[in-house]
C-alpha cells in the first residue's frame, strides 16, 4: 500500500491570502528547497516544506502588457541547477504574453526573465492569446505548450509547443524560440521522464485514439503516431442528484498526466461515468515506446466515488506515481496519491486530506502536480489542495504530500 511520509499545509501567510478555489498548484523541488505556485500566489520553502515564504507573482517581477493574470508553472532543472517559473499574463484585444523567468537559487530578487507574445512566435498571430500551459524538459530544451484562442470570439484556434534552449536560459542569453503548432489537436500534454526527445499527446476528437507527438532535440521536425484506445465518455461529470459531485462541473477529457519510463509511455485523463463505471474515473493508457502498440489500460476507478484530474510522474527508480482528486458519492474533494502495480494493472491508492465543504463556486481546478523526489529514489512529491471550514477561497488549503510505494 502506498504510504504518505510527509504532509505540509500552506497557510494564509504562505499564500498571501491569494489562493483561489480553482487553485491549479504546481511545484518544483531541489533537496529541501520547494516552490509551489497556484492561482494567484507563489510560495517558497527552504526547510523541506516545514515553513513557507510568500512571493507575490504580481510584484516580484516588473509589470508588463495587461499584467499578470493567472496560470503559473514552476520547474527545477537539475542538470543546469536552474529554477524556472512560467507566468501567464492577462489578455486584451491584441492578445497576451507569457513570461519565463529563471534563477539559480529561487530567492526573491534573483530572477531573469523573457517575455513572449503570440506575434513573437509567428508574425501573423495577431488578436490571439495563450492559455492552459504545460512545461517539461528534455536533455537540451525547455518545452512549453499552450492553447491559442481568438481575442474576438474566444474560440480555440490551435495549439503550440515552444522549444527553448536550456543552455541559453542558463547563460541568460537572448532566446531563440523554435515553435511547432497544430490546428487539429489541442491541450497538448508532455510525458514526464523525457530524455533526448520531447513526447507530448492529445486526444482525437474524430476517433477514440491517442495522438502522440515526438520532437527530438537534434531535429526540427515533429513526428506523429495515432494509437487506438477504448472509447470513453466526455461528460456530464457532475450529477444533479449528488450535491457532492458539483466540484466536477468544469471537468473535461483533456489529458492531464503523462510519463515515459523503462520503455513504456503512458497518458491519463478523466472520463465521465458509463455503463461499467458508475462515477467519473481516470482513463490510463500504457504504450510500448518502441513499437507504439497499446499495452493495456489500467484505469483508476471506484464503484462508490469519482476520480479526476490525474497528474503522473515516474520516480527516480522508474515506478509510476499518481496524484488525483476523488469525491462525490457523499465525499467532498479529497487528495489521493498512489502508484501503479504493473503486474496487476491496479493502482495502490492512499487518501490524504479531505475537504470539509464543497466549493461554493461549484468548480475545482484544471490540474495539479507531481514530481520525483530529488532526494529519495523511490519517493514522489505532489501538490494539491482542499477546502477547510467553508467553501470560499479563504478556506483553500494548498498542500504538499511526500509519498512512497
Amino acid at each position: 500500500m502506498t504510504a504518505i511520509v510527509d504532509r505540509f499545509e500552506l497557510d494564509l501567510a504562505a499564500t498571501g491570502g491569494q489562493a483561489g478555489t480553482i487553485t491549479e498548484p504546481s511545484l518544483a523541488c531541489s533537496g529541501k528547497r520547494i516552490m509551489v505556485t497556484g492561482n494567484w500566489f507563489c510560495s517558497r520553502s527552504t526547510t523541506g516544506g516545514k515553513t513557507w515564504t510568500f512571493i507575490d507573482p504580481y510584484t516580484e517581477l516588473p509589470p508588463a502588457g495587461a499584467g499578470f493574470c493567472c496560470d503559473q508553472l514552476v520547474h527545477y532543472c537539475k542538470s543546469r541547477r536552474l529554477w524556472i517559473w512560467l507566468l501567464q499574463f492577462s489578455a486584451n484585444s491584441s492578445g497576451n504574453m507569457i513570461r519565463v523567468a529563471v534563477s539559480s537559487s529561487g530567492k526573491p530578487g534573483t530572477w531573469t526573465w523573457w517575455d513572449t507574445r503570440p506575434q513573437d512566435i509567428e508574425e501573423d498571430w495577431t488578436q490571439v492569446w495563450l492559455d492552459y500551459p504545460d512545461m517539461a524538459e528534455s536533455d537540451s530544451h525547455l518545452l512549453l505548450s499552450f492553447n491559442v484562442y481568438s481575442t474576438t470570439s474566444n474560440r480555440w484556434q490551435k495549439a503550440v509547443v515552444l522549444r527553448l534552449s536550456l543552455d541559453q536560459l542558463k547563460a541568460r542569453q537572448q532566446l531563440i524560440r523554435k515553435a511547432w503548432s497544430t490546428t487539429q489537436f489541442g491541450s497538448l500534454r508532455f510525458a514526464r521522464g523525457e530524455g533526448g526527445t520531447a513526447i507530448f499527446a492529445s486526444l482525437s476528437t474524430s476517433r477514440p485514439s491517442l495522438e502522440i507527438f515526438r520532437w527530438p532535440d537534434s531535429e526540427s521536425d515533429v513526428s506523429q503516431v495515432s494509437v487506438p484506445v477504448t472509447p470513453w465518455s466526455n461528460g456530464p461529470y457532475a450529477s444533479s442528484s449528488d450535491a457532492t459531485s458539483a466540484w466536477m462541473n468544469r471537468l473535461d477529457d483533456r489529458i492531464t498526466g503523462g510519463w515515459s519510463s523503462d520503455g513504456i509511455l503512458g497518458f491519463a485523463w478523466t472520463a465521465s461515468a458509463d455503463a461499467l463505471h458508475p462515477f467519473p474515473y481516470v482513463r490510463v493508457v500504457r504504450i510500448n515506446e518502441t513499437t507504439n502498440e497499446r499495452i493495456n489500460e489500467p484505469d483508476l476507478w471506484n464503484s462508490d466515488l469519482a476520480w479526476a484530474y490525474p497528474a503522473i510522474s515516474p520516480n527516480q527508480r522508474g515506478d509510476v506515481g499518481i496524484a488525483a482528486f476523488c469525491g462525490a458519492g457523499g465525499r467532498h474533494p479529497t487528495l489521493g496519491v498512489g502508484c501503479l502495480d504493473p503486474s496487476t494493472g491496479l493502482w495502490n491508492m492512499t487518501l490524504g486530506a479531505a475537504s470539509t465543504h464543497p466549493p461554493a463556486a461549484q468548480a475545482w481546478g484544471d490540474y495539479l502536480d507531481i514530481q520525483a523526489d530529488p532526494r529519495r529514489t523511490t519517493y514522489w512529491v505532489a501538490s494539491g489542495f482542499t477546502l477547510r471550514g467553508g467553501g470560499s477561497r479563504n478556506n483553500i488549503v494548498p498542500r504538499v504530500v511526500v509519498f512512497k510505494p
